[in-house]
């Protein structure tokens, strides 16, 4: 027999205490896998969000409106590309009051010009432009309300019940992560045309595209000059810096999520730590024979190591094949839903990482036992009863 045959041999010794170890082990990686998506997805927001776009909003915040004229001259501005005006729009089914939809009324032509994460076919995005009453949807959204291209839609808009009659001219993926996973966007010219006088014309935000990135700051703080006089004064933005300083308010939780994620770990040694030198007690007599027939303390101490390291690796990998559907079919709707957690991943990297990770913390959690095993005198484990 090969050494790495009696490694897996010692690791199958007790059949139930190995099953059950692995099971402990695996259910401690899922937990740890999910903490580091549940991190791993705000951060991984921010390094997606472009790095070329200001945002403006009112200077009180971002339920006060701005005029809509405020997009055509920040459109004029030097070193803007393009700007879009636009307005959030909270949907509702009529008949499901309850069922609540991101609705985004922006100004088409510039949104479908900034916007490379919105992934459709080109006559799609060239239909939702020209159809006054057009509306381009998520895929996440067409498929759960099980719309398809053509189909009338209804919603109810805010407080008063209005209804926006629109049509599905187009359906479209997102490659940007956590954005616009489940939202209409639809004309603001078309929303303009159904708000009651006192409302119209106003926007909640302008997005502009720059030229260069690096200009993004001081591009930024002209507009809320240009607007300092105005009687609607601005706060504007670079999307990337407000996107890092939406997830620095989580900073607190994220760090947490590390923290605890280091402490499972730790849970994980302590388990396979336990097993092990239960097993070397329960072989003390087997260890005596190894060295009786010249097995070296050497030996020893690679054949526990080996056994736990053995039992770490499979605990990783039930843990993975687990926390891919667990984590990214379950849980990531359940937290995006309920939370608004952008959508989770299990990444290469973190998969990659519990694999090796379960082998090195089953080598650490051998050492003492190993050690232990190692030291035995010969004729005092042959004389041993357990």
């Amino acid at each position: 027999m090969t050494f790495p045959g009696l490694v897996f041999r010692s690791a199958r010794r007790s059949p139930v205490r190995a099953t059950l170890t692995i099971l402990a082990v695996a259910i401690t990686f899922v937990a740890f896998i999910l903490l580091r998506a549940l991190s791993g997805s705000w951060t991984e927001r921010v390094k997606q969000t472009p790095n070329d776009r200001v945002v403006s909003r009112h200077k009180i915040g971002w339920v006060p409106r701005i005029p809509v004229s405020y997009a055509e001259e920040i459109r004029r501005m030097p070193g803007v590309k393009t700007a879009m005006g636009g307005r959030f729009a909270w949907f509702r089914r009529p008949g499901r009051e309850k069922d609540f939809f991101d609705g985004f009324a922006v100004e088409a032509k510039p949104f479908i010009d900034m916007h490379d994460e919105i992934s459709a076919p080109a006559a799609e995005k060239r239909a939702f432009i020209e159809a006054r009453q057009g509306a381009l949807v998520s895929h996440e959204l067409a498929r759960k309300l099980d719309l398809r291209l053509g189909a009338p839609i209804v919603f109810k808009l805010g407080e008063k019940g209005t209804l926006v009659e629109l049509v599905v001219t187009g359906i479209y993926e997102s490659t940007r992560h956590g954005f616009s996973r489940e939202t209409v966007w639809f004309h603001l010219e078309y929303l303009n045309e159904l708000l009651p006088a006192d409302e119209r014309d106003t926007i909640s935000i302008v997005s502009a595209q720059i030229h260069e990135p690096r200009e993004g700051a001081r591009i930024a703080k002209a507009i809320d000059i240009h607007f300092d006089t105005k009687d609607n004064q601005t706060a504007t933005f670079e999307d990337k810096a407000l996107n890092a300083s939406t997830v620095g308010r989580f900073g607190a939780i994220l760090q947490a999520f590390d923290v605890v994620s280091v402490l499972v770990l730790g849970v994980l040694v302590l388990i396979l730590g336990n097993t092990i030198a239960m097993g070397v007690r329960e072989r003390t007599q087997e260890f005596g024979v190894f060295r009786a027939i010249g097995f070296r303390p050497a030996h020893i101490k690679a054949l526990v190591v080996g056994e736990s390291a053995a039992l770490g690796l499979a605990g990783g990998v039930l843990g993975l094949a687990a926390a891919y559907p667990l984590v990214e079919l379950f849980l990531s709707g359940v937290f995006e839903k309920s939370m608004g957690f952008a959508p989770l991943h299990v990444y290469v990297d973190v998969g990659a990482s519990v694999l090796v990770v379960g082998i090195l913390l089953g080598s650490l959690a051998a050492v003492l036992p190993a050690h232990q095993a190692s030291q035995l005198d010969v004729v005092s484990a042959l004389r041993h009863i357990d």
